[in-house]
């Protein structure tokens, strides 16, 4: 979130002047910080996984990598839309949480099992 906000001077000049669209800029920086976002979520698994004492099974693993991944993808793509809205970091960044909240109340991380069924 805080990078964009750097970067988003520069973004709207060269938008202005018709270098390029907004799909493309997104589409070219999630690309280019894939390499990133394979290494360090992989290390945060190698680490945590089997210190949690999940299944050994390779095939969990790789399912459990996928599903850190594509957290990991929609994160970075709401922090670039929450960026995107706001002029200032400070206000980005104070936001978040407004947002972030609801989600997961309402997605499931703070419900207790026993009441689900």
């Amino acid at each position: 979130m805080i990078v964009f906000q750097g970067e988003k001077p520069v973004y709207t000049r060269e938008r202005d002047s018709g270098m390029y669209d907004i799909w493309i800029y997104a589409t070219t920086k999630l690309i280019a910080e894939i390499p990133i976002m394979l290494f360090i979520p992989g290390l945060f698994l190698l680490i945590t996984y089997f210190a949690f004492g999940l299944t050994n099974s390779a095939t969990q693993f790789l399912m459990y990598y996928l599903v850190l991944m594509l957290m990991i993808q929609a994160a970075t793509a709401m922090g670039y839309a929450l960026s995107s809205v706001f002029n200032h970091e400070t206000t980005a960044v104070a936001f978040a949480p407004i947002v972030n909240m609801p989600l997961n109340l309402l997605g499931g991380y703070m419900i207790n099992l026993s009441n689900i069924f």
